[in-house]
């Protein structure tokens, strides 16, 4: 019986050997989300790698596994599930064949020779992770979460209540710095992970200042900002971020996706030397429990899709519930009974409301689209004709509802610090709120437009951005214009037209911070326009200054127009096709114009030029090179041109061609 038991033991061990070593994967340091990893099987004749592809995602033959110690490499040998190349149209399980592993290996990294490095798998550890120990006493900023904010001692005001009042006085500008610490960055992506872009605004005088850092040795992106004001900043890779004059602030995250969520990294916490961290973190829990998130873009557009009836009914349940959000007793002591300061407290109010008067926005300009039809012609331009079967929204009934608390929503400065300044202040600036028009007949009897003040905003917050945004932009088109040489005999009359207008845009302005900034912007508009103030160019750094001679040094000699553009923006490839007939007549000019996009668009972008005849110089660059531009040519959005001389010097950072034809084009050639 022994030796019949000490052969069966000998065999079973035989063929646990000949299928092979499982492992269910568990840690890889570096995954990116087109495919999940679930286990790799060793075998004498091959390492098997069994997972899911993502949509999308395929499988190619140049790939190796490598070993993370020796750097050796394994080759691939077949794929099974799916064919090498093809791609997945929805979630495909799928094998892949590599040879086999050397017995010494305990980390192997999975490459796509030649490709992105960015979408291969780092560290994928051949060994179960081991139970954790005692728990470190290291710091831990996963720790820094809404728990441990909220229970930060404090003395609940329980006299607080919502209001405008604090911040009817100017904010302060100043400078701060935002630190971006990123974990889970293997040490084979150290040398190619993507800059970190920030984005500070200004809504006074919609103005932009954008900056770019490339990540530190110790994984850290430290970016200065120059704040007209407390703001939610914008950055890549991680969203929206809370700071304000003064602030040193730490933003902790990983590239490590969440396992919910593959585009969110797996958390994000702050720590600061003042109250942005816990706003930061606070911010999103109050949001989510307390803003009655009703907005579904799908259903949004089902909705405008059953007509006028459904869509009123919607807008005012939602306007009611702007005023609830007000009134909502529970939010008011789930706030009293937080750390917040009065300021934070008025903050979070701030952003859950603004956030309900977007969506309400959004339904509006979607709805009002169809009041007209719209269908591209042959040569780019769009052909527009009235929808003789649109019937317009009563929006008296739904502003209505909402002005019952105008002071709180549209006369408070904190529109310009809450989690949404940029779209809350467009939307509202650029709605029926601020933006209805009536028609009347000039002195010479002419019928025109012009702005009434259908809603009562006179006298509001958002009525002094209005005017303020509005002249500071007249006075950025004068300043081109006489750039660019449009004015002519006409400066000196458009020069004193200006002085009026500014006179007229603060004698309605009630805010005394709005007022001072439209102030020294006229300062400057002064100087730029009559004392021909020497052009002391640009603060490139000496990078910036390197990829924009790659650029433009190889058409020294042509005037440039560069356009900057993406596959999927729509009037990016409308303002294209509109430009054809300009560029072929422009042919045997000293001209060229430049299309300008990101290199990972050139398979799609060179067929969609191909098929629609564009002509011009297709120029492909780096997502990093992208950022470089944003900041040089200070832009965020798409299409953008810009005016380059014959000398390659940047002459006009938002140049509009669709304002000049061919003739103007050859002068301002000349010009330059």
């Amino acid at each position: 019986m022994k030796t019949i038991a000490t052969a069966l033991l000998t065999l079973l061990v035989s063929l646990q050997m000949m299928a092979g070593k499982v492992i269910k994967i568990q840690d890889i340091e570096y995954a990116p989300s087109w495919m999940t990893i679930k286990e790799v099987e060793l075998t004498k004749d091959a390492t098997i790698i069994s997972g899911t592809l993502e949509p999308g995602a395929s499988i190619l033959n140049n790939t190796v596994l490598v070993d993370r110690n020796t750097g050796k490499e394994y080759k691939f040998l077949r794929v099974e599930g799916i064919k090498a190349y093809e791609q997945a149209t929805e979630e495909t399980p799928c094998t892949v064949y590599f040879e086999p592993l050397d017995a010494s290996v305990k980390e192997i990294n999975y490459i796509e020779v030649g490709n992105n490095p960015l979408l291969n798998y780092y560290g994928i550890k051949l060994q179960q992770k081991t139970k954790a120990g005692k728990k470190s006493k290291a710091f831990d900023p996963e720790s820094l979460n809404y728990d441990y904010y909220m229970n930060q001692p404090f003395t609940p005001d329980t006299a607080w209540h919502f209001s405008n009042e604090p911040y009817k006085k100017a904010f302060k500008a100043g400078k701060a710095q935002l630190k971006i610490h990123v974990s889970g960055i293997p040490k084979e992506l150290t040398s190619v992970f993507p800059d970190a872009t920030a984005r500070v605004q200004n809504q006074i005088t919609r103005q932009e200042e954008n900056s770019v850092v490339s990540i530190g040795e110790d994984n850290c992106y430290v970016l200065d900002l120059n704040l007209p004001y407390p703001q939610f900043v914008y950055t890549q890779p991680l969203g929206s971020v809370f700071i304000a004059p003064g602030d040193t602030l730490e933003m902790f995250s990983t590239y490590e996706s969440a396992p919910d969520d593959k585009e969110e990294p797996r958390f994000k916490t702050f720590r600061g030397n003042s109250e942005s961290a816990m706003i930061n973190t606070l911010l999103p829990e109050f949001m989510k429990k307390y803003g009655r998130k009703e907005y579904e873009y799908a259903e949004a557009q089902a909705t405008i899709g059953k007509g006028k009836d459904a869509t009123q009914e919607v807008l005012e349940h939602w306007a009611n519930q702007v005023n609830e959000i007000i009134a909502d007793e529970e939010l008011r002591q789930a706030l009293i009974h937080s750390p917040l300061s009065t300021f934070g407290k008025d903050l979070v109010m701030a952003s859950i409301l603004t956030n309900k008067c977007i969506e309400i926005e959004d339904v509006v300009s979607d709805y009002k689209r169809k009041a007209n039809t719209y269908t591209q012609m042959e040569d780019g331009n769009w052909k527009i004709e009235p929808n003789h079967d649109y019937v317009e929204l009563d929006l008296k009934a739904v502003y209505n509802i909402m002005l019952k608390n105008k002071e709180l929503i549209y006369n408070n400065p904190l529109a310009l610090c809450e989690r949404r300044q940029w779209v809350f202040v467009n939307r509202t600036l650029f709605g029926p709120l601020l933006l209805t028009l009536e028609l009347y007949k000039d002195d010479d009897g002419v019928e025109r437009q012009r702005r009434c003040d259908k809603y009562g905003m006179s006298g509001t917050f958002m009525n002094d951005l209005f005017l303020s945004q509005d002249i500071v932009s007249k006075m950025e088109n004068v300043q081109k214009g006489i750039k660019l040489g449009k004015l002519g005999e006409s400066q000196n009359a458009t020069l004193d037209y200006m002085s009026k207008n500014v006179g007229e845009s603060l004698a309605g302005i009630q805010n005394v911070k709005v007022a001072q900034n439209i102030v020294e912007e006229y300062r400057k508009f002064v100087k730029a326009t009559e004392t021909a103030a020497e052009d002391t160019g640009n603060n490139w750094t000496e990078e910036q200054t390197a990829l924009w001679n790659r650029i433009v040094s190889p058409y020294k000699g042509n005037t440039l127009f560069l356009d900057f553009w993406g596959m999927s923006c729509g009037p990016c490839r409308s303002g294209m096709m509109s430009q054809k007939k300009l560029v072929e007549e422009m042919k045997d000019e000293k001209v060229k114009f430049l299309y300008i996009t990101t290199a990972d668009q050139k398979s799609s972008a060179e067929k969609w030029m191909t098929e629609n005849n564009i002509k011009g110089e297709h120029v492909y660059i780096t997502k990093n090179e992208w950022k470089q531009f944003e900041t040089m040519i200070n832009f965020t959005a798409i299409p953008r041109g810009a005016l380059v001389s014959k000398e390659g010097k940047l002459i006009e950072q938002d140049f509009e061609i669709h304002q000049f034809n061919s003739e103007e084009l050859k002068k301002l050639a000349e010009r330059f």
